[in-house]
């Protein structure tokens, strides 16, 4: 398998490679990168693409701060202005992930 479908094969499938609900405008994700946020930052490495790719018309945004008091968050927004805030302090990646996508996927709702 070539290089290039090695890396497209890994954005089609995998933690993240979903189609997210049509209503989600977008999700920001605020880490700092001089404390341990390593969840925060293995989420961006490893499933934000795969979010991206599977997602173009959502807007993802990443805001890494150098002040090492800043408490991980990933932000969801809604088309009708809800707010969904999933801390990631202290929580693997694949843990970020799942609560993401069980906030985002089809059947389930924006206040859940």
């Amino acid at each position: 398998m070539s290089r290039i479908a090695t890396v497209v094969n890994d954005l089609r499938n995998g933690l993240g490679a979903i189609k997210l609900r049509s209503d989600v405008k977008k999700v920001t994700l605020v880490f700092s990168g001089k404390s341990d946020n390593s969840g925060a930052r293995y989420f961006v490495r490893e499933n934000m693409p795969r979010l991206q790719y599977n997602n173009p018309a959502i807007q993802f945004e990443v805001q890494k701060s150098q002040q090492p008091d800043v408490i991980p968050e990933l932000t969801i927004e809604f088309a009708n202005n809800d707010i969904k805030k999933i801390s990631c302090s202290r929580i693997q990646s694949a843990e970020i992930c799942k609560q993401f996508l069980v906030a985002t996927t089809e059947g389930s709702s924006a206040s859940a």
